[in-house]
């Protein structure tokens, strides 16, 4: 019976299990490419389990392969790599369509693949690619592949599983290496080591990997969103608030895992690759900068000890621990002092719910909300106040922290981007009642929309879909800076490090999916059917002979329009008491003189507009 089953680019670990004295595994299901690792002789290619009476696989063995092409094992590795693999481009002189046994004939004639590689290294094509470097450090990758071994550690395959003895095939030439064959400068091929408890929490879900590939690889790399990124609002928001801020999310989120790693790793630069800068020099992401590690450094403060958050979560009447706790829990100078540490007290985190916390205390700290005193700031003041109005059951807290956070990037607005109109916009009114339709639109859809399991065959909107990159990127950033917020709490010992609840932690935190551009659409449905309705002019008085039939068939139309949404009805209603909780976060950072003049004045233009227009 076939117990092994297939992993995305995780070949190494599969040979790591099947060899295992345990053999948690029988046979490796996956890309022929994983015949290139040392001591692999079969790999399954191909599986029929439709039919009940007799499934059926296909595998290849390599050393029908080695038998046929005339090569050893070592020259089969190198001809796979100069073919081109997942871990490796095609070598430049073998790209056309005879390349197997051009190739094959070029190893066999040189001996070797380094060699061959040498013979062309004057190419302007091999050159400018650097592919002699290339070829070595992909050789030494897959021979030497790191896996994170049964007793979470990570080691060299070779080390963490011998090798079966080898066939006595002539042509089988035995390259299984042994831990006296390790290269120890194994750093320059895979950077340095992180520490163990790194791959350990990474293994356990505690955090996803997307921080540790900036940091290890030394680059971000940014390609456009769905929309392809072409206005300069977006650009400028993805460079500047995300990326190269040295208090921007991807900066604190380095600062973060570095300060708790090896010297090296502080000192390691990282460099933006945006799609829009391909030719441009790419400017170093200052995350060991003193402002950011003093920001790192200074939220180390929280540790609120578990009979606050009990107390917190008694008082608030609440169960789950979130932004409302956490903001309650500091609503006055009085509440804010319980949390700041006392003089020469040592407390070490360890219930999931008091981890959780301060993980969110920490993170609001981190993004300005919450100042270094533990007390609010007028961004934090703004989502408190607000989230007080909101429902429970409507779940608008991760969407209105998104909202202030955009607010503060200057991109909640309803102008136009870079002065464009997309399709998808709003379809009726004066210049101005666009405007202010534009800016419903963009604040509902920063709200999860209820979803039934089924394909989307509503509208789309272009419009919604460039605002919606602002957004996830947003989301994406956060989240990443959420995941290694709880890892650096872990590292610096703050929190118990021996615990089976990481993954109930991770699970635990805000932004656990991304949003997409449904309520906006929703909404622009409504409205647009309302107004159709009313003789194509916009409802400005809500007792009005007729108005409240036209309400009643618009939201008939949201029925009849979006099959794939759960009550659209209830959800239009929804969406507008989220616009409520936006404004009254608006109201309260203008009232601080928190916001421009003319922003505050988009958005209650914005509310006499829609006002009439409710449900």
């Amino acid at each position: 019976m076939l117990r092994g089953h297939k992993y995305v680019h995780s070949s190494d670990v599969l040979i790591y299990l099947q060899r295992h004295q345990k053999a948690y595994i029988h046979a490796i299901y996956g890309p022929t490419d994983t015949l290139l690792y040392p001591g692999v002789d079969k790999v399954i290619t191909s599986l029929d389990l439709t039919s009940n009476n007799n499934p059926t696989f296909n595998y290849v063995v390599k050393r029908s392969i080695l038998n046929d092409l005339g090569l050893t094992e070592d020259q089969f590795l190198d001809v796979g790599i100069l073919l081109g693999s997942d871990h490796s481009q095609t070598f430049p002189p073998s790209m056309h369509q005879e390349a197997l046994k051009q190739t094959v004939d070029m190893v066999k004639y040189y001996k070797n693949g380094h060699t061959a590689v040498s013979a062309f290294a004057d190419q302007p094509q091999v050159k400018g690619i650097q592919y002699p470097d290339h070829f070595a450090r992909t050789r030494c990758m897959i021979k030497y592949s790191l896996i994170l071994s049964s007793d979470g550690v990570v080691v060299p395959l070779p080390i963490a599983s011998p090798s079966p003895a080898t066939h006595s095939h002539s042509n089988h030439h035995p390259h299984h290496p042994t831990a006296a064959d390790i290269p120890s400068d194994l750093h320059e091929i895979f950077t340095h080591r992180l520490p163990d408890e790194i791959y350990f929490y990474l293994s356990r879900g505690l955090l996803g990997p997307q921080a540790l590939v900036w940091l290890t690889s030394g680059q971000i790399i940014e390609n456009p969103p769905l929309d392809n990124g072409e206005i300069n609002e977006y650009r400028r928001f993805i460079k500047e608030v995300i990326t190269e801020g040295q208090t921007g999310p991807r900066a604190t989120g380095l600062a973060l895992v570095s300060s708790v790693a090896h010297n090296f790793w502080s000192k390691r630069p990282v460099t933006a690759h945006f799609w829009f800068e391909q030719s441009t020099p790419q400017k170093t992401i200052l995350h060991n900068s003193q402002q950011t590690v003093q920001l790192t450094e200074r939220v180390s403060s929280w540790t609120v000890p578990y009979a606050i958050v009990e107390e917190e979560l008694r008082m608030q009447n609440s169960s789950t621990i979130d932004f409302a706790l956490c903001l309650g829990a500091t609503a006055s100078e009085k509440l804010a002092a319980r949390t700041r540490p006392k003089n020469g007290q040592t407390i070490t985190l360890d219930k999931k719910d008091e981890v959780v916390a301060n993980v969110i205390w920490r993170f609001l700290e981190l993004r300005g909300f919450l100042l270094n005193s533990h007390s609010h700031s007028s961004l934090a003041r703004a989502m408190f106040v607000a989230i007080r109005t909101a429902r429970v059951n409507d779940k608008f807290q991760d969407s209105l922290y998104l909202f202030l956070e955009l607010v503060r990037a200057g991109v909640m607005h309803g102008h136009l981007w870079s002065g464009r109109a997309f399709s998808g916009g709003p379809s009726f009114g004066t210049d101005d009642e666009k405007s202010c339709m534009l800016l419903v639109m963009r604040v509902l859809s920063i709200v999860p929309l209820s979803f039934k399991p089924q394909p989307w065959s509503a509208p789309l909107s272009r419009e919604l879909l460039v605002f919606n990159s602002f957004v996830r990127s947003l989301t994406r950033a956060l989240r990443t800076l959420l995941e290694v917020t709880s890892l650096n709490m872990l590292l610096r010992h703050d929190a118990r490090q021996n615990r089976e609840d990481l993954l109930d932690i991770n699970l635990s935190l805000p932004f656990q999916s991304e949003v997409n551009t449904g309520f906006g659409v929703l909404a622009k449905v409504y409205l647009d059917a309302l107004t159709h309705i009313n003789n194509r002019q916009r409802v400005r008085d809500p007792n009005a002979e007729g108005v409240k039939e036209a309400k009643a068939m618009a939201l008939e139309i949201c029925e009849e329009t979006f099959p794939g949404v759960k009550n659209p009805k209830q959800e239009v209603e929804r969406g507008f008491r989220f616009w409520d909780v936006a404004l009254t976060a608006m109201r309260q950072l203008h009232s601080e003189g928190a916001v421009l003049r003319e922003l505050i004045d988009q958005f209650e233009a914005a509310e006499a507009w829609l006002a009439p227009m409710r449900p």
